[in-house]
């Protein structure tokens, strides 16, 4: 099961093993780990192609430096997701690009298949109005909650991924929802819907 589920697994025992060489051991990882890695990467980039081969990078880096991994206090999951992150920053870098989420793809973040058209339609507005308002967050406000909210990760292993103590998270998280909140307010959803009409 994947990071939320009901199987705990012992991740620490499978690197033992993924680090000695077992296959096995490193398809479990894979398995435990790559969807919430994927979430994260197409939460940051917007882009789901982007995302699976970020994704797949991910885990081939994963396969080479396993062996170099120590955890000294820290959870594998936060080793994991700064690979991802510092291979989302080298796609963007290389693409000449700012590190935000393209709002015409960030509906493709989340499964559609399963709504009607009308909840499709109002969860594309909502899931775009969200990337828009992510604008006002700091670099360390968007990590956090993409950490949090689309990768699933806690909040100790959010504090092992950026490198901050949970109190300092916890504020970090605190103030990045307030400032969702009141970018997402009704008065600025109808001026964000208007301008969405006015480029239609």
């Amino acid at each position: 099961m994947h990071p939320g589920g009901d199987v705990r697994i012992d991740v620490d025992e499978l690197v033992r093993s993924a680090q000695e060489g077992d296959a096995a051991s490193f398809a479990a990882l894979y398995e435990h780990f790559s969807d919430a890695i994927y979430r994260y990467v197409s939460f940051k980039t917007g882009s789901p192609g982007d995302a699976e081969d970020i994704t797949a990078e991910v885990f081939v880096k994963m396969l080479e430096s396993i062996r170099s991994f120590k955890s000294r206090g820290h959870p594998f999951s936060s080793w994991l997701y700064r690979i991802a992150h510092n291979l989302v920053v080298d796609h963007f870098r290389a693409k000449g690009r700012k590190k935000t989420v393209p709002i015409e793809a960030s509906e493709n973040t989340v499964g559609a298949t399963a709504f009607d058209l009308d909840e499709y339609v109002d969860l594309k507005l909502t899931m775009r109005h969200v990337h828009k308002a992510m604008e006002v967050l700091t670099s360390l406000q968007k990590e956090v909650i993409s950490l949090r909210f689309a990768a699933g990760l806690s909040l100790a292993e959010t504090a092992s991924a950026v490198g901050k103590k949970e109190n300092a998270v916890k504020a970090l998280q605190h103030a990045g929802v307030v400032k969702l909140r009141r970018a997402l307010t009704p008065e600025a959803n109808l001026t964000f819907v208007a301008e969405q009409q006015g480029t239609q």
